[in-house]
C-alpha cells in the first residue's frame, strides 16, 4: 500500500482510534479520502496540461526541426 505492512497498518488504526475516538474516526477517514481524491485529480490535471504543452511545442517546430543541419567543412 504505502510501503507499510499489515502490522504497522493495524498499529496506526489503533493509535488513530485512541487519539480521535470512535465518533470522529469515520469523519476523519472520509475527509482524508476526499483530500486524497482532490490531490490526485489536481495532479492529473497538471500532467495533462504539461502533455498538451509538449505536444503543442512539437507541432510548432515542424518536421524540419527533427533533422540536424549539415556541417560545412
Amino acid at each position: 500500500m504505502f510501503g507499510i505492512g499489515l502490522g504497522e497498518f493495524i498499529l496506526v488504526l489503533i493509535v488513530a482510534l485512541i487519539a480521535l475516538g470512535p465518533e470522529k474516526l469515520p469523519g476523519m477517514a472520509k475527509a482524508l479520502g476526499k483530500a486524497y481524491s482532490e490531490f490526485r485529480k489536481a495532479g492529473d490535471e497538471v500532467k495533462k496540461s504539461f502533455t498538451e504543452a509538449a505536444v503543442s511545442a512539437d507541432e510548432k517546430k515542424g518536421p524540419e526541426a527533427d533533422t540536424l543541419p549539415e556541417k560545412k567543412e
